[in-house]
């Protein structure tokens, strides 16, 4: 039987190294986010580095329609059971967008299926990779070019209270969401600290029988380990009380 499963969290939270690690194994797809403004990584075979722009724009835009014009039955065929799992990644704010209120209501109907939740321990280096990544700096060894440019940002200390607790109020609202389903919690930095291990405690949730042999993390790190490389003011985030910790934190 086909398992069916959603990865679940907010941005910069690991989900794409685990999408892309969980799609090199066999028999299992996952599909990117699907109910983004644009349908992202759809698993369909389709080869982006041998079509033209103008051919991947042409599916961007049939993908696009046809999530529109039926979101439950373009998310049922996606987890259609071709495969011994398949699912698709979510943000938190795109799971309980009233939007696709209707597509939330089918997942939580379906027998069996089960849900990843993604976390962030360090909420400051959430918040500073994803103002890195909306610089056009750093995404992951997979993105290309930019994957090895560096940039120094600046962090407005208010701006990064004020998404945390709108991450924090989307999470809450996920959580109770899924308060009766199957839920299995990861954590960004147990997922990088050792995806090989990691990506096998979440093949066993799927009920997959994966070696750890066959686990290779499909993407690397990239971008400052060091804060004080990234971050402008640094000094600034050592001196405030609400991003101290976070600052030191490894």
């Amino acid at each position: 039987m086909s398992t069916k499963f959603v990865i679940v969290g907010a941005p910069r939270t690991g989900s794409t190294l685990l999408v892309k690690t969980l799609n090199t194994l066999d028999n299992v797809c996952c599909h990117g986010e699907l109910l983004a403004e644009l349908v992202r990584g759809y698993e369909d075979g389709f080869d982006l580095m041998a079509a033209s722009k103008s051919e991947r724009d042409a599916r961007i835009h049939r993908l696009v329609q046809e999530r529109n014009r039926n979101p439950s039955g373009f998310i049922q065929s996606a987890l259609h059971p071709e495969n011994a799992a398949t699912g698709f990644k979510v943000l938190y704010r795109d799971l309980i967008n009233p939007r696709w209120s209707e597509v939330t209501e089918s997942l939580l109907a379906l027998p069996s299926i089960k849900f990843i939740h993604l976390s962030r321990l360090n909420s400051l280096r959430r918040y500073i990779s994803e103002q890195i990544l909306q610089s056009g700096g750093p995404n992951h060894s997979g993105a290309g070019g930019n994957s090895e440019k560096r940039v120094k940002i600046h962090i407005d200390i208010d701006a990064y209270l004020r998404n945390t607790a709108e991450i924090v109020a989307e999470a809450r609202h996920t959580v109770a969401l899924l308060s009766e389903q199957a839920v299995l919690d990861i954590s960004y930095e147990e997922l990088s600290a050792d995806t090989t291990a990691t990506v096998a405690r979440v093949g066993r949730f799927l009920g997959l029988d994966i070696a750890a042999t066959q686990i290779k993390p499909a993407l690397k790190k990239v971008g400052a380990a060091d804060l004080s490389d990234a971050v402008s003011n640094y000094q600034e985030l050592l001196d405030h009380p609400a991003t101290r910790a976070m600052a030191l934190m490894d």
